[in-house]
């Protein structure tokens, strides 16, 4: 994989200044992630205002560092946080006019399913187009095949297991088996997208930037922690606290597999079952069923 370079010999952190790399990390994240990215409580021009604001101002805190002979290093990391941040303003701009010019109605699986898969589309594809842009290769978002049959196999085994666990929800909240198999090609098309395009946009993006300067483990829980965190205002589980709980373990559990395989795709597909089990209360809170 092509990774940032590594940091200088004279610029190994100290536990201090790891630790402040992480404050500002998940301050960064958490004002472009959840303020700027997931939480619709902010008021729409308010919304607009910082969805556009955020690029410009990550822009040029990366081009500062980039010109600092001091902080150099850090370059890629504030340049990640202007990418991701963009993906957010072309999702906002492009989004509604896509789906309204499509028709596409919210009420329903297929409509959940294709609002998803063009949300996650538009923050995709500036990532990609970005990234390649200042001449990197896939391999920095981890978009390689690395340790394929591995990854594939906690993927294939995991995805396996939360579609059994899944189907047994259905069951016992009484929707019967032609339903769900009518749902599932939208069921796919939803957890696919949101998976993969999530664990571009946090792991992808960030995880191999922190690597050199926090180590894999370190680096592995800062990105979780943001992660968590991030989905605090969700409104489809009853109990955020233990949904939040879980939701950090797999959210280690997604980084050490893409740190083990050095790819993204067994991640992806583990991430993409374990939205299998919130399927059911999206559904219900977004009136699908």
């Amino acid at each position: 994989m092509s990774t940032p370079a590594a940091v200088p010999q004279s610029m190994k952190l100290t536990k201090t200044h790891k630790l402040i790399l992480f404050v500002l990390f998940v301050v960064c994240g958490l004002l472009v992630f959840l303020i700027g990215g997931y939480l619709a409580a902010v008021p729409r021009s308010t919304r607009t205002v910082i969805k556009v604001g955020l690029p410009l101002l990550f822009l040029a805190v990366t081009v500062i560092l980039y010109r600092s002979v001091r902080f150099k290093a850090y370059w890629q990391i504030a340049f990640a946080f202007c990418v991701a941040s963009v993906g957010f303003l072309v999702a906002w701009l492009l989004s509604s006019w896509l789906l309204a010019l499509m028709n596409v109605p919210t009420t329903t699986m297929a409509g959940l399913a294709i609002t998803k898969f063009v949300d996650a589309l538009l923050i995709v594809v500036p990532i990609i187009v970005l990234v390649k842009i200042t001449g990197s290769d896939m391999g920095t978002l981890y978009l390689q095949r690395g340790n394929l049959k591995l990854g594939l196999l906690i993927g294939g085994i995991t995805f396996t297991a939360f579609a059994i666990f899944f189907f047994l929800q259905t069951q016992d909240q009484g929707f019967g088996i032609g339903q769900i198999v009518a749902w599932i090609p939208w069921i796919l098309i939803f957890v696919l997208s949101n998976a993969f395009m999530e664990e571009l946009h946090f792991r992808g993006l960030f995880l191999g930037k922190l690597e050199p300067f926090l180590g894999r483990g370190f680096a592995n829980l800062t990105v979780a922690i943001v992660f968590t965190l991030v989905h605090a205002p969700v409104e489809y589980t009853p109990d955020i606290i233990q949904f939040l709980a879980i939701l950090f373990f797999f959210a280690l559990a997604w980084g050490y597999v893409i740190q083990k395989t050095d790819s993204l795709w067994g991640s992806v597909l583990f991430h993409a079952g374990a939205d299998l089990l919130i399927i059911v209360g999206i559904l219900k809170s977004f009136g699908g069923m």
